[in-house]
């Protein structure tokens, strides 16, 4: 009885799941193979096994790795990399944090990177094209800096007021 009432669970959660592209709950072994789809919008959490792919997360990611294709508002924690390819709002920690558009909030991870970016970003190697805020890490890049670098490689171009300095570099 108790192995048809969880066969009766699992079947009835795997459709209502695949019924409704909009979830609140999204588990993944490996996308494909993932519940909902990956055109889904999630608002509520990921779990993904090995790997997770949705549109946008609104809520909690977790995971050893996964990517989001438009937005993240929430918090990340994958074990080896987040993959974001647009935005992302909120907490991201993990060995690779990569965010491909804007990011505002904070990266933890051994590389963090971020197309453009407002926040903090504490790791081995934090990069960034535009940042504004704090860089805290070993070797810090940003092409244009409007905040601080602390490290001992840091390096801020265009706008920023010094190239490769060791320990601090100030930037606006």
């Amino acid at each position: 009885m108790k192995k048809l009432l969880t066969f009766l669970f699992v079947t009835a959660t795997a459709l209502a799941l695949q019924a409704n592209p909009e979830g609140y709950v999204m588990v993944s072994m490996i996308s494909p193979g993932q519940l909902p789809t990956q055109e889904s919008n999630i608002y509520g959490g990921r779990l993904s096994v090995i790997y997770g792919d949705c549109q946008s997360l609104y809520g909690l990611d977790l995971g050893i790795s996964g990517r989001i294709r438009e937005r993240i508002n929430g918090a990340q924690f994958g074990l080896l990399f987040s993959l974001d390819d647009a935005e992302m709002n909120g907490f991201g920690l993990g060995c690779v944090n990569y965010v491909a558009g804007e990011f505002a909030g904070c990266q933890v991870g051994l590389w963090n990177h971020a197309e453009g970016g407002a926040g903090v970003q504490l790791g081995i190697v934090n990069t960034s094209t535009t940042f504004s805020g704090v860089q805290l890490g070993l070797l810090n890049f940003a092409k244009t800096l409007n905040g601080v670098q602390i490290g001992l490689s840091n390096y801020a171009g265009a706008q920023g007021v010094c190239k490769w300095l060791p320990l601090v570099n100030v930037g606006w």
